[in-house]
């Protein structure tokens, strides 16, 4: 469908962009304009269905001098009785509350409940009216009869209460609406709110101010996109990554709500920071809104850029570092890998993608896992896959794997993969995995990367020790990376006088 373009874009960002320069008079032509728009949709017996402050768009701002502004009331979108029970929740207030539960067609007065909401939606600069409720506090908010935050002017705040009666037949034409509104318009009341709206949820994204940029990968369940962020409409807003459940992976929400659910519980300078989420109302879509990091992950960011020892060493210590928190809060992330290590610069790195990652309870040691799905059998420790047994432990065996790949600089022709099948030869399917066992089981691990210090392949064996209890935590791990380090920046430092070794 084509639609008229409109510089000014939709009434409610158009309200909060420029509150400082809006008065009550330009509220008040906003409003009869669009109480005329439906006045002449009523007189053709026609209903719009959707009246909102996001679907009316602003032609002309009148903030210039001499100017006043128009406003248009756009497309409804899609028809109110195509929706889903959920949809339709999530769209109260604006729904009048007689068309929640029901499928007869809906007349003139279910616009003039919405007219109200949306002349509060003026009124308070486009903030939203029950933004941060929940489905079930809307739907409580309807069966209670519930009433909204009023303006301070007595006269506007009797008008509104007319059009939010709970009786269809009391709420009043769009013809008496426009003669009242413009009567009252004359005495210019006051017609800021009474108080303050319930702050909006800072977690909680929507859709539509989300503009994609381009795809940025896939973890384990899910697509990563990046998106520009922009509820001013204006091109300053924030780049995000979003991650939303890949098509094929639709049916395991209950997963993928889990992962939020850490992501949101976690809070460490080396781990991914999450943002919030973003929903389709009535659906059981969830997309995961999370900080973007420009440099992509390790495995993209090491084979173009040149980096030294220490620099492997700063990342490999950091990733431990962001590991021993992950193990404080008795997570397993189980996916530990180049591939979900991200670089937000030279300096920094954080650990990322928790779709496979598990709980374990207090007085447990590890986690048995039952469900099936693609495994990253390669950066598994031996019991992982012997006995689908995940532990503290089993992460610090992907952890050697990891440092493997940040000294091979992530290099595709020494990846794990790569000389795995360099060891076992051609071989398909479920031998693959007898065959990783096998040579597991004979000690063969992977290679020493080239330039790789002494010191680290050393810390790589003990990550890969048979016996899980005989592996270093990662606690005891960012302490060797802090005294290695210490032994390699002044060996590559130049600028280190000789005169302080001793």
């Amino acid at each position: 469908m084509v639609e008229e373009y409109v510089e000014d874009g939709p009434l409610d960002v158009f309200l909060r962009k420029e509150r400082t320069f809006i008065n009550a008079q330009w509220k008040f032509v906003v409003a009869i304009q669009l109480a005329s728009a439906l006045s002449y949709l009523e007189a053709k017996r026609l209903v719009h269905g959707n009246v909102c402050a996001k679907n009316i768009l602003v032609a002309r701002s009148g903030l210039k001098p001499n100017t006043s502004p128009f406003v248009k009331l756009s497309d409804p979108g899609i028809a109110l009785n195509v929706l889903s029970r959920e949809e339709r929740l999530d769209r109260i207030p604006w729904i009048a509350p007689e068309c929640v539960d029901s499928d007869a067609p809906i007349g003139n007065a279910a616009d003039q409940w919405s007219f109200g909401v949306t002349l509060l939606e003026i009124c308070n600069n486009g903030d939203l009216p029950m933004s941060s409720c929940t489905l079930s506090e809307k739907e409580c908010f309807y069966q209670q009869k519930g009433r909204l935050a009023e303006p301070s002017s007595q006269e506007l705040a009797k008008f509104i209460s007319m059009c939010l009666t709970y009786e269809p037949d009391a709420r009043p034409s769009f013809r008496t609406i426009l003669r009242d509104l413009t009567e009252i318009m004359m005495k210019n009341p006051d017609i800021s709110p009474s108080g303050t709206l319930a702050p909006a949820d800072p977690t909680m994204f929507q859709k539509r101010y989300l503009k994609k940029m381009r795809d940025l990968g896939e973890g384990h369940f899910g697509k990563v996109t990046l998106y520009m962020y922009d509820p001013s409409n204006d091109g300053t807003g924030e780049l995000v990554a979003v991650k939303a459940l890949k098509q094929e992976n639709s049916d395991v929400p209950d997963v993928w709500k889990k992962e939020i659910e850490i992501l949101k519980s976690l809070y460490h300078s080396n781990i991914v920071r999450y943002k919030g989420c973003c929903t389709e109302p009535g659906r059981l879509e969830v997309q995961l809104i999370m900080e973007y990091l420009p440099l992509g992950s390790l495995r993209e960011f090491l084979p173009k850029n040149k980096i030294g020892v220490p620099q492997c060493l700063m990342f490999a210590q950091q990733i431990c570092q962001g590991m021993d928190y992950l193990h404080s809060q008795r997570y397993v992330h189980r996916d530990l890998a180049a591939r979900n290590v991200l670089v937000e610069n030279k300096g920094l790195v954080k650990i990322g993608d928790f779709g496979l990652t598990k709980y374990i309870p207090e007085g447990e040691i590890y986690y048995r896992v039952r469900e099936t799905g693609d495994s990253p059998v390669y950066w598994y420790a031996i019991e992982c896959l012997k006995e689908m047994k995940f532990s503290f432990a089993s992460d610090v065996w992907s952890f050697g794997v990891t440092l493997y790949e940040i000294f091979t600089h992530c290099d595709s022709r020494q990846s794990p993969p790569t000389k795995f099948f360099e060891m076992m030869g051609l071989t398909e399917g479920s031998m693959t995995l007898v065959k990783i066992i096998e040579l597991l089981e004979r000690n063969r691990r992977l290679p020493c990367p080239r330039d790789c210090p002494h010191e680290a392949r050393l810390l790589m064996e003990q990550c890969w020790n048979k016996n899980a209890e005989n592996r270093p935590s990662f606690r005891t791990l960012v302490d060797k990376f802090d005294t290695l380090r210490r032994m390699y920046d002044w060996q590559f430092n130049p600028n280190f006088p000789m005169s302080q070794i001793c």
